[in-house]
């Protein structure tokens, strides 16, 4: 006779496929839901040697829109079994990778819609009585639909062995990577309107941080009203002399004039020695100035790249003309 947790896996909600998730904290399935109508697909996840049962046993009481349905709760062994909406749409932390990759971020207005829903939501939550905690917020269980709606992922109840969760500090944090595509690093790097929320969010005295949702909520809408003129974007990036243009343009315009000099001359020989010098050389300048930039990690316009490089190419005509009409003169 088949057991109460084999009869909840394999006959009342059937895997799919394959774990699409599995590692020691916990094991997701992709489920059929056969006790509801029109057995829609779900997700069943196994907690490993965690009893969450009672987070999710009032989850599924409550059923708010601020995290996925859930159909079904189990303790079965000392692990607990949840089956759950399956959504379409990522995870903040799928999304941010994504953007990193992309070497994007959000404009102002896109970024505060975003954190507009999260903080809704957490607000939503806090004000359930008794209060209901989220012990293991973060990036990768807030998930985005992709109807554009927040839901909260992964309850856990607060661990009194580890230390007390900062709110603010998280939502901090998260407001700075939308905005800048980075994690704060010590001092906040972003210089937009929205700066003195994310610097109050990440006081060091949790004393002089918010205390309250809601006043969060009043200051990000403040300051996305007040008029503001957007900084120009200046890039100060100190590039070592010798990877300037003027450093090395001036040893490339010496192996330029070598070059047309023998080649104006018809001594091939040297003409291709110091044709090669100068491409090799070119190359290589390029390369290492372009690595430089981009483990700078620092984006420049097309007119930053371009110009420089045409200007440089005029000056290496008005060379050649010169070495031919005047160094050589031409019969």
């Amino acid at each position: 006779m088949a057991s109460e947790k084999e009869e909840f896996v394999t006959k009342l909600y059937i895997p799919t496929g394959e774990p699409i998730t599995k590692n020691g904290h916990v094991t997701i399935y992709r489920v059929r839901c056969m006790k509801e109508p029109g057995k829609p697909e779900a997700l069943l996840k196994l907690y490993h040697n965690k009893n969450c049962a009672k987070v999710y046993e009032r989850l599924k009481q409550l059923n708010y829109t601020e995290w996925p349905k859930v159909h079904d709760v189990k303790f079965f062994d000392g692990n607990t079994l949840v089956v759950e909406d399956y959504l379409k749409g990522a995870t903040m932390q799928e999304i941010m990778e994504g953007k990193r990759a992309q070497k994007a971020k959000y404009t102002e207005a896109e970024a505060q819609k975003i954190m507009q829903r999260i903080t809704e939501a957490v607000k939503v939550i806090n004000e359930i009585q008794p209060p209901l905690s989220h012990g293991n917020l973060k990036k990768s269980n807030i998930f985005i639909t992709s109807g554009g709606h927040v839901k909260f992922l992964d309850f856990e109840p607060a661990d009194p062995k580890k230390p007390r969760f900062n709110l603010f500090e998280f939502l901090g944090r998260l407001f700075h990577e939308l905005l800048t595509g980075k994690e704060p690093k010590g001092k906040v790097s972003y210089e937009g309107r929205y700066k003195k929320v994310i610097e109050k969010c990440l006081e060091p005295n949790p004393a002089n941080q918010y205390t309250d949702i809601t006043q969060m909520e009043e200051d990000v809408q403040e300051a996305k009203e007040m008029e503001w003129e957007e900084p120009e974007d200046v890039i100060t990036l100190g590039i070592p002399y010798v990877l300037t243009l003027p450093f090395q343009g001036t040893i490339l315009a010496a192996e330029w004039i070598l070059f047309s000099f023998f080649y104006q001359k018809d001594n091939m020989t040297n003409a291709a020695l110091f044709g090669a010098i100068f491409v090799i050389h070119l190359l290589l300048f390029i390369w290492r100035r372009w690595k430089f930039i981009h483990d700078a990690d620092v984006s420049l316009d097309h007119s930053k790249l371009i110009l420089p490089v045409l200007l440089f190419v005029a000056i290496l005509a008005v060379i050649y003309i010169g070495v031919g009409r005047f160094i050589v003169p031409i019969t």
